[in-house]
């Protein structure tokens, strides 16, 4: 998958999470009870998966690229050369 196509793709979702969770909090019915509303919890957990899914996919970084510290990057300890 290319980069257009992978930050596309991870704003389709994270637009389609931030919806369903305005959904949730705006339009929802606020009397679900029961197991509904453990449903709804589900829901909104969901919808910040999908918020942080997206944001994976616009940001993306090959695993080479993994485990950098600040601003002294592959340094070893404690900033030593």
């Amino acid at each position: 998958m290319g980069n257009g196509s992978r930050r596309f793709a991870g704003g389709a979702v994270t637009a389609a999470g931030i919806a369903l969770a305005c959904w949730l909090v705006f339009g929802a019915s606020q009397d679900w009870e029961g197991e509904v509303r453990l449903l709804r919890t589900a829901l909104g957990l969901g919808a910040t998966a999908m918020i942080s899914g997206g944001a994976r996919l616009i940001f993306w970084e090959p695993s080479g690229g993994r485990g950098r510290t600040g601003r002294g990057g592959n340094r070893g300890r404690a900033g030593q050369r």
